[in-house]
């Protein structure tokens, strides 16, 4: 009986670990002069999980907005928008992707900030939101936000 309990569990076992992994999402960031631009790529699936928990309603950018915020070092909110959202598919997923504007108050330098986001990690606890900057030869991690994590200081490279 023990033997056959043991090959139960590691039948299941094996069975989610070749499951298909769940998409993550990304966060693009460009340092400016003034400001900071980014790309948020959301995986559909995972964002319908945590939108279910949302009863506020609104579009996708609404959404965000409630859950992606900026503030500089000392706590003073920077003004986030989003500029567009379209769709795309990247290895056999479907992505919602924003295009976001981060500004910061006056006299704040947009090359230091703390990123405050759980879009999704608020209900779906084992996704990542992976940050990276661009570079003119491909891009640096900056660092990841997983629950119960949502605020990562950011410093442009």
């Amino acid at each position: 009986m023990r033997g056959a309990g043991l090959a139960a569990l590691l039948a299941l076992l094996s069975a989610g670990a070749a499951a298909h992994p769940a998409p993550n999402s990304l966060l693009k960031l460009d340092f400016g002069t003034s400001g900071v631009r980014a790309e948020y790529w959301v995986p559909v699936s995972e964002l319908a999980y945590a939108r279910a928990a949302d009863t506020r309603g609104g579009g996708f950018a609404d959404y965000l907005l409630r859950h992606v915020a900026a503030e500089s070092p000392g706590g003073v909110p920077w003004r986030v928008s989003v500029a567009g959202v379209r769709e795309a598919t990247y290895a056999d997923h479907a992505y919602l992707v924003a295009d976001l504007s981060l500004q910061p108050p006056a006299g704040a330098s947009p090359r230091a900030f703390v990123l405050l986001d759980d879009a999704v990690t608020h209900e779906v606890r084992n996704h990542v939101v992976y940050v990276l900057t661009r570079r003119d030869a491909g891009s640096d991690l900056l660092g990841l936000l997983q629950y119960p994590t949502r605020r990562l200081e950011i410093a442009a490279p």
